[in-house]
């Protein structure tokens, strides 16, 4: 399994988290647009009955909320290449829903914007990341010092899911969102 979601396991995590929900306090225009438009969107894509039809029913329970982030984040971002160094097909689906003129691949091709997702820290990933570039890391809470310590501008910290934009138009920032 690809996708985690460890927060059911732990409600007082939520809780904690709390105060940061729905973009509160955040004054960023392009950081508020982003939580509220692709983090909170509750309106139905075009492509989540098709995509959830696969899923089993604890999947469906689990990681669909993970997943539809992911199509979104694809859908808003138009990568021309979205980059899975280790195989994740649901991920690999997902994504490739919300943009489908992207190309998928293990291997960063060049092309830009690029989309990548990561399941474990990759310090070979790093070096490739430039502006208009997107990280998206899996399991962040295990991986949460090697996320802070990224050249990101935005960095929006999920629990589960880690999210970094790689735009200098933006001011370094990193906000804590309760997803």
């Amino acid at each position: 399994m690809c996708i985690g979601m460890d927060k059911l396991s732990n409600p007082l995590i939520w809780l904690k988290r709390f105060r940061h929900r729905c973009g509160y306090g955040v004054h960023s225009p392009f950081a508020f647009r982003f939580i509220t438009e692709v983090i909170y969107e509750r309106s139905a894509y075009y492509a989540y009955s098709e995509l959830d039809a696969t899923l089993t029913f604890g999947q469906r329970w689990r990681i669909r909320r993970l997943l539809h982030l992911l199509l979104r984040l694809s859908n808003r971002v138009q990568p021309s290449q979205i980059v899975l160094p280790t195989p994740c097909s649901q991920a690999a689906r997902y994504l490739q829903a919300g943009c489908k003129q992207a190309v998928i691949g293990e291997q960063d091709t060049g092309l830009e914007p690029a989309l990548y997702y990561l399941n474990e820290p990759a310090d070979g990933i790093v070096s490739h990341l430039k502006a208009d570039c997107v990280l998206v890391i899996d399991h962040l809470k295990t991986h949460r010092k090697w996320f802070e310590n990224l050249p990101y501008t935005v960095a929006f910290d999920l629990y589960d899911l880690g999210i970094a934009f790689f735009d200098p138009k933006y001011n370094r920032q990193y906000y804590i969102v309760n997803f």
